[in-house]
């Protein structure tokens, strides 16, 4: 495998420092950001995800999974029959399910060497959740969603209206499983695989995983422009329309805000019920998801080639250019470095150099 590793040295430049666009640009004497980027093999519609010791795994559309070091290191890249559009899952303790286009939901460990795979039939476009020490459930093309059993071996179906299971699931607190589909449902089902209820919206439901609230309410968004928020009985607490279709997940902050990204390009930050506090606009659509930092900052990437950081309230501190479109969604590593792929096939690893409550003052 061929693959160019660079280092970058990111200089954030305010604002004041641009008088017009023909001058150049003058540089800050600090930099804010360390990002090292590695060039890898195919576009990343996967999502990262960090292992147990902090490692990072995500799958590619030239059919590889790579497994990552939390330095950018490549430890592993495994090769399968399919692309890679599913963002992989921890299961059962340290391993790694993640699923592919052949048709095999892969387990592996962190070192990336496989310790099993299964195939259910159908494309699996899903993360995985596990359901208690033996089952785990995904979704796929064929309209099921599968609860599979690893110490009998044996699956269990629920079967939507329609082929297409490109939702991903959510356990919920009460061992339930929440699992949008391109039916348009939002289908709430129980461990046993039973139907507790379902959601019906005017679009489908594409990537976006359920968000359990406070008081077991639940919100996702939908193709038809609306950020949707029910309770488990499948009744409407409330609703938020934006101007264009809601592919990615919506996030819970710490003081219980939600954000979310929309196809209008917008960045939007709602109260738990439902009511506008703020809105960031980019230059192109937000499918990917946002990530939350331990204070609290928002990363949420743009197909604008940008991420963006925004406070609490909403308010952008930066965007960084990054060279590429964010269909996947960022993570935050322990050591506070954030990993974000693009779809040109860019892994980034963006570690800053002081608290970005400190950029944030800087930049006032």
């Amino acid at each position: 495998m061929h693959f160019l590793c660079k280092t970058i040295l990111f200089t954030v430049l305010p604002f004041f420092l641009f008088s017009c666009s023909s001058q150049k640009l003058s540089l800050l004497n600090d930099s804010f950001f360390e990002i090292r980027t590695l060039k890898l093999s195919g576009a990343f519609y996967s999502s990262p995800i960090k292992t147990l010791n902090d490692n990072v795994v995500i799958g590619s559309h030239k059919k590889r999974i790579y497994f990552l070091s939390n330095t950018g290191d490549i430890i592993h890249t495994e090769k399968t029959k399919g692309w890679i559009h599913a963002t992989p899952s921890l299961i059962f303790d340290s391993l790694i399910s993640i699923g592919s286009y052949d048709g095999n939901l892969y387990i592996f460990n962190e070192l990336g060497q496989e310790k099993s795979h299964i195939k259910p039939g159908g494309t699996i476009f899903t993360n995985t959740v596990q359901l208690d020490s033996s089952k785990i459930v995904f979704g796929t093309n064929t309209g099921s969603i599968k609860f599979y059993d690893f110490d009998s071996k044996q699956y269990t179906d629920y079967k939507t209206k329609r082929k297409i299971v490109h939702g991903s699931p959510t356990l919920l607190s009460d061992n339930s499983v929440a699992i949008g589909a391109n039916d348009k449902r939002m289908y709430i089902l129980s461990a046993q695989s039973k139907l507790i209820s379902s959601f019906k919206t005017k679009g489908w439901i594409m990537h976006s995983k359920a968000l359990e609230l406070a008081d077991s309410l639940l919100s996702f968004g939908s193709y038809d422009k609306n950020l949707y928020t029910i309770n488990k009985k499948g009744g409407l607490e409330w609703s938020f329309k934006t101007r264009g279709k809601i592919h990615g997940s919506p996030r819970l902050t710490h003081d219980g805000n939600i954000v979310f990204g929309s196809f209008d390009s917008y960045i939007y930050l709602l109260d738990s019920k439902g009511v506008l506090i703020n809105r960031i606009k980019t230059k192109k659509r937000v499918v990917s998801s946002a990530a939350i930092t331990k204070n609290n900052y928002i990363i949420i990437g743009s197909y604008d080639k940008h991420i963006y950081i925004l406070n609490s309230k909403g308010e952008k501190i930066i965007s960084i250019p990054l060279g590429g479109r964010f269909f996947s969604s960022p993570i935050i590593l322990r050591n506070g470095t954030i990993v974000c792929a693009t779809t040109n096939g860019l892994v980034h690893f963006i570690t800053p150099k002081m608290t970005f409550a400190d950029i944030e003052k800087a930049l006032l």
